[in-house]
């Protein structure tokens, strides 16, 4: 069913719940293979009849929509105001504002701007018996009672499903560059990036990478971009005169730390940057010839990321098993994608089971997580 009325959709989770039935809420159906299938679906409720913005205040910098509303669609208008919703998170030209938020999907601006957690003041949801709640307000300054947003965020629909939220946005940068240093060994990215951060550059996304994501790149681009050594992803955005500065002592930094090349990244391969990096994700961003892959998530201390990336390729390299890599450097969020000529299958996925297993436990011993996000159901088990 897709209610295009808060009021019906309550009327119908009221009625599913006095029935007994097991409802999975959907907004753009971008992340509905996350976890282990459902053992029992009667209805599916869709939210894309929800998706109008309610209210904009520009001068609030705050927005108001209903959950339904799919991500691009809502920068779209936003950006006529000259301003943006700050997450930049995988599919974000299908996915929904609840969709988002539901499972706190976020990406490389996350270093700047924060996650969803950070972004959303209030929300309507829909409890499980068809009861509509609120909380949070529509001005930044609302700070009265517990901020009972937080719990909804990430909670995947279990605790009610968002109808209704309302955001923080941003101004639009006036400008925004990149820099791409190429290292030979992935411990020297770490330590190149760790220089940044301790220096006077405010980063807006520092992203550190294997070979693969930049070779996709440029392939996009139609340019050369380096074809040896691990790539480290640095960019600013703001005034065009800090964000120069920021990329030039970006560079001396990747040049004292023997970048082997250093290219700089504006204007449409700025964008094109972006894009690739909230593609990987996806696992549909693979080389060409490939087929999309499976994707992995861990996150362990930025200091281990190089250690436990090494360990996937290394495994990778010995099973003749795909692999790309990019990582949020700042939180040591790190996505891993699998890649096959062929689909996974079940013979694939058994090579594939022992890997996961043990970057599983290695995540763990580094006192981080490892988890399958896109995945044939088998190597979830």
């Amino acid at each position: 069913v897709a209610p295009d009325t808060v009021e019906t959709l309550a009327a119908v989770i009221g009625f599913a719940s006095e029935k007994g039935l097991k409802v999975a809420p959907r907004g753009g159906g971008t992340k509905m293979d996350l976890g282990m299938p459902p053992e029992r679906v009667d209805l599916i409720v869709s939210l894309e009849h929800l998706n109008q913005i309610i209210e904009y205040a520009p001068a609030d910098m705050t927005a108001t929509v209903q959950a339904g509303i799919r991500l691009a669609d809502l920068q779209a208008d936003l950006a006529q105001g000259g301003q943006h919703f700050p997450l930049d998170p995988p599919h974000s030209d299908a996915c929904t504002i609840g969709g988002v938020l539901s499972t706190n999907s976020s990406g490389a601006l996350r270093w700047m701007y924060g996650t969803a957690r950070d972004l959303v003041i209030g929300t309507k949801v829909v409890q499980a018996d068809g009861t509509v709640v609120k909380a949070g307000g529509k001005v930044v300054k609302n700070v009265a009672g517990y901020d009972l947003n937080k719990m909804y965020i990430g909670a995947l629909g279990t605790l009610g499903i968002l109808v209704e939220v309302t955001l923080k946005v941003q101004p639009k940068p006036e400008t925004g560059q990149a820099i791409i240093g190429r290292f030979p060994f992935i411990s020297t990215v770490t330590e190149a990036a760790q220089r940044v951060l301790d220096s006077d550059i405010t980063p807006g996304f520092i992203e550190m990478a294997n070979p693969v994501p930049v070779a996709i790149l440029a392939r996009r681009a139609g340019r050369g971009l380096g074809d040896t050594g691990f790539p480290l992803i640095i960019g600013a955005f703001g005034p065009e005169e800090s964000v120069e500065w920021q990329m030039a002592d970006a560079r001396k930094i990747y040049e004292s730390m023997g970048a082997v090349q250093v290219f700089s990244v504006k204007d449409t391969l700025y964008d094109l940057t972006l894009e690739v990096i909230q593609e990987i994700p996806t696992g549909q961003a693979v080389p060409r010839g490939m087929l999309p892959g499976i994707v992995c998530r861990a996150s362990v201390p930025p200091e281990d990321l190089g250690r436990l990336y090494q360990m996937a390729e290394d495994r990778c390299q010995k099973k003749a098993i795909g692999c790309a890599m990019i990582s949020h450097f700042g939180n040591g969020a790190m996505t891993l994608v699998f890649y096959l000529e062929k689909p996974f299958e079940n013979k694939t996925v058994d090579i594939l089971t022992p890997i996961l297993a043990e970057l599983t436990a290695a995540a763990s011993d580094m006192d981080g997580s490892f988890t399958i996000d896109h995945a044939p159901v088998a190597l979830k088990e």
